[in-house]
């Protein structure tokens, strides 16, 4: 009998783009977990470090939605590998940086490739299944972002205070240049868009329903990440030693997570009440914090509560946006990875000017604030219709 050879599925593809996604959210997040270490090191202040952050983000901002909507008719899997190689430039430049300078070029460099790779990853893995299972789809890449925050974050915070961080860069730099190969050898060939005219990026951003999206992603982001990236000294303040740090941070990762399955079943159900759950949960967290953060059970619990945040919402906003502007998802991409970043951006920078006025108390309310401003644009802004998959 004559053997037919099947198609592999998608998903060794999906984990490999996970597996991106992984180093690719290390890469992003890793000062925040060695801000302390880093500083004293390179002689800055602490809130000057956390500047490493919003350098990064910044470049993503302003580079993400261009690159998407230039590279939009390119293969995706040679502008994957791309990406992947410039990380392991990036992160290879922090292990010999000689100074503060350096290590900012180095950052500004990791943000340009960070930019294009959101590019290109989210419409890499919609293109990969059927239109009812991107929530799916996304959950599983988005997966590496989870174990990044569970395995990445802590690990590389452990080995960084235990022999230095520049240890751990040279372990992104080496993990990165294996990714880069698999890449290579492994992905399907996926081409670029086919429509015979590529739309404006402000065609895109008249999509119903897609503006209040982006405006949701960046201002949540922005008083999210007023408190991630300066976990370290909220949890110092509250009498947590250096070398507890990546416990906790261990513990935030894990519950993101255990999030996970969660997350793939409601974005393909009930996607809007997803959204306003996982936006009610960082609030819980930043409240918390706010009312007893000097309190190391409270501060270890909103970190926890945070990560469970973490878990649901970035997955809830990038099915959002592939879902209602399925047309478009590469500059759809890019744009909402340009708002995200612009978020974190703004959000480092921001909380950088809180630390030095008002001291670590403002940073938790600040935050509340403008996560909850986020859910309140996207709830005034958008159809329930609209942002519902297919099939429930």
């Amino acid at each position: 009998m004559r053997h037919v050879m099947r198609k592999p599925g998608p998903w060794p593809s999906l984990l490999l783009l996970s597996s991106a996604v992984f180093i690719s959210v290390t890469t992003e997040l890793t000062p925040t977990g060695l801000l302390l270490g880093m500083s004293r090191d390179l002689a800055v202040s602490e809130s000057q470090l956390g500047l490493l952050v919003t350098g990064y983000a910044l470049m993503v901002a302003l580079f993400a939605a261009p690159l998407g909507t230039l590279t939009a008719r390119m293969p995706r899997k040679a502008l994957l590998v791309a990406s992947l190689a410039a990380y392991t430039a990036s992160n290879a430049v922090m292990v010999v940086a000689p100074n503060y300078s350096v290590a900012f070029a180095a950052r500004l460099l990791g943000g340009i490739t960070h930019g294009l790779f959101w590019a290109v990853v989210s419409g890499f893995a919609a293109r990969l299944v059927t239109p009812d299972r991107i929530g799916r789809a996304v959950t599983v890449v988005s997966a590496g972002g989870s174990m990044a925050v569970l395995i990445g974050l802590p690990a590389g915070t452990s080995l960084g205070t235990a022999v230095g961080w520049r240890a751990t860069f040279a372990v992104l730099t080496g993990v990165a240049v294996v990714l880069t190969l698999l890449a290579w050898w492994l992905l399907p060939e996926v081409p670029g868009s086919t429509a015979l005219v590529r739309a404006r990026m402000r065609d895109v951003l008249r999509v119903p329903d897609f503006s209040p999206i982006v405006a949701m992603t960046a201002v949540t982001m922005l008083g999210t990440y007023m408190m991630i990236t300066y976990t370290a000294p909220l949890l110092h303040r509250a009498g947590i030693s250096e070398t507890g740090i990546a416990p906790v941070l261990l513990a935030n990762g894990i519950a993101g997570t255990l999030m996970l399955p969660i997350a793939g079943w409601v974005a393909d159900r009930r996607l809007r009440a997803g959204i306003v759950t996982a936006v009610g949960v960082l609030l819980g967290g930043l409240v918390l914090l706010w009312l007893n953060g000097t309190a190391a059970w409270a501060a270890v619990t909103a970190v926890i509560v945070f990560g469970c945040g973490m878990g649901l919402l970035p997955i809830f906003m990038q099915a959002a946006t592939l879902r209602v502007a399925p047309d478009h998802t590469e500059q759809a991409s890019g744009i909402n990875a340009s708002a995200y970043n612009a978020g974190v951006a703004a959000g480092a920078l921001t909380g950088a000017f809180a630390l030095d006025a008002w001291g670590l108390a403002a940073i938790p309310p600040l935050g509340a604030l403008l996560v909850a401003a986020g859910m309140a644009v996207y709830l005034a802004g958008t159809a329930p219709a609209r942002v519902q998959p297919e099939r429930t």
